[in-house]
């Protein structure tokens, strides 16, 4: 004890803990012996801060009489994981018993700080979940569930008010289940493969503090973006990826202060115009990737003459955070006229993909087919050339000879040339000896 603080470790000693605390390599048992002299001190909150360093089953396992009952209830379960798994915070319901306990479960132990209902790897253990509101009819019974199993309702999640993460995975989840939006504490928010879950963005107001949501597949998920605005000053991370039915604006959460990645791929009925970004929007994003084809510029590329503008407004966000589009961003669409394939070299393939490339403070892009040190086109500089008076010129220099250097095939270049004009040159240009050697290797084991 010091300071009235204990710390209980795994038996390894490695643990995650608060660098304020006196830190004790305890295993369990000697958790167990400590436990038993704050109890004889009659100090419940002493005890219930050495089982918060206690596995939850163990914890419900110590509830031995009335004053351990009580610590438990008091247990605030931290939310760090020790590098061996001997502290698994999270409540995991992956079969029926667990879910069939969660209401005395939510009794024994009301802080639990992360749940997690996952059967992506266990199907064949699943079982049916009672239906919420307004099912879906659905005439193949549910993988894995017996006839003569009564369907689990799960319900009593919602006596979790300190729920702070909340992952649900490959479960049949059928109708509205409107509990499973209403924590007032919660901050990442995980749903994959729940395709028959019922619910619209407008049911986020029940999760003020949500910091991530990460919803995958879920083809029942209706609502506008604009309905996340609920949560604009928290939300950080936002995935909404193969949410078909999504509809808004992209610049509906263009001013979310803290919102760093985006994913919206698959929601072809979100619209916009990357253009259309501002100085003053999406000033933390640090990932916006992976957009649908809806969003102009956001998807695949189509066009080579759209490129350019495309380019300069990307940029805007590229200045603002270098750490965004870190190799090839995008390439021409499949359905572009523009594109070919010609039977050369795969060093001389046609530049399909655009890059951001960096020369000291300069920023530009180019076309690039992604093999090193031949395969890019000339850059398109967006800002002027550094004076030779500035500081970090000579820097400027080495860094613009190595971008150079990739320039090979297509030197002269600085957009894709035409089929005609590609073969053209390749019939002008030599290939390397050693390349043509592989080339002629390469095409004889193919036929």
């Amino acid at each position: 004890e010091k300071e009235n603080k204990w710390i209980v470790s795994c038996p390894t000693g490695k643990f995650k803990t608060k660098p304020e605390c006196l830190i004790l390599k305890l295993d369990p048992e000697t958790a167990y012996q400590r436990a038993m002299m704050a109890e004889v001190m009659g100090n419940t909150k002493h005890l219930s801060g050495i089982l918060s360093y206690l596995p939850w089953k163990v914890i419900l396992a110590a509830r031995v009489c009335r004053k351990w009952r009580v610590a438990a209830r008091l247990t605030e379960i931290p939310e760090s994981v020790t590098d061996d798994g001997w502290h698994t915070p999270e409540l995991y319901i992956q079969n029926r018993d667990v879910a069939e306990a969660l209401g005395w479960i939510s009794d024994a132990l009301p802080l639990i700080p992360s749940m997690n209902i996952d059967f992506g790897l266990r199907k064949s253990k699943s079982f049916k979940f009672a239906d919420g509101i307004d099912p879906f009819p659905i005439c193949v019974p549910t993988f894995g569930s017996q006839s003569h199993d009564d369907p689990v309702d799960i319900g009593d999640i919602s006596n979790f008010r300190h729920l702070r993460k909340l992952s649900i995975c490959s479960a049949k989840l059928n109708g509205s289940h409107s509990y499973l939006f209403d924590f007032p504490n919660l901050r990442s928010l995980t749903l994959t493969d729940v395709g028959d879950l019922r619910w619209d963005l407008s049911m986020l107001h029940g999760l003020p503090k949500l910091e991530k949501i990460r919803c995958i597949r879920n083809e029942r998920l209706t609502g506008s973006i604009k309905s996340i605005r609920v949560v604009r000053q928290s939300l950080i991370d936002l995935c909404l990826s193969g949410c078909t039915e999504i509809q808004g604006n992209l610049m509906h959460i263009a001013d979310f202060p803290q919102l760093r990645k985006v994913s919206l791929n698959g929601c072809e009925k979100i619209y916009g115009d990357i253009r259309q970004i501002g100085p003053h929007d999406f000033l933390a994003i640090e990932d916006m990737t992976s957009l649908p084809d809806s969003i102009y510029g956001g998807g695949d590329l189509p066009s080579i003459a759209e490129t350019p503008e495309i380019m300069r407004a990307w940029s805007v966000l590229k200045k603002r955070n270098p750490r965004i589009f870190p190799y090839t961003c995008m390439s021409l669409s499949i359905y572009s006229p523009e594109r070919y394939h010609n039977d050369v070299h795969h060093s001389r393939d046609m530049p399909t993909g655009v890059q951001f490339v960096n020369a000291g403070p300069r920023l530009g892009w180019r076309w690039t087919n992604s093999v090193a040190g031949c395969g890019a086109c000339e850059t398109n500089w967006l800002d002027p050339e550094p004076d030779q008076s500035d500081a970090g010129y000579d820097e400027y220099l080495k860094d613009l000879k190595k971008v150079e250097t990739d320039v090979g095939f297509y030197k002269g270049f600085f957009a894709p040339p035409s089929q005609e004009e590609h073969l053209r040159r390749n019939s002008e240009v030599p290939l390397d000896p050693v390349l043509q050697q592989m080339h002629a290797r390469r095409s004889q084991s193919y036929w």
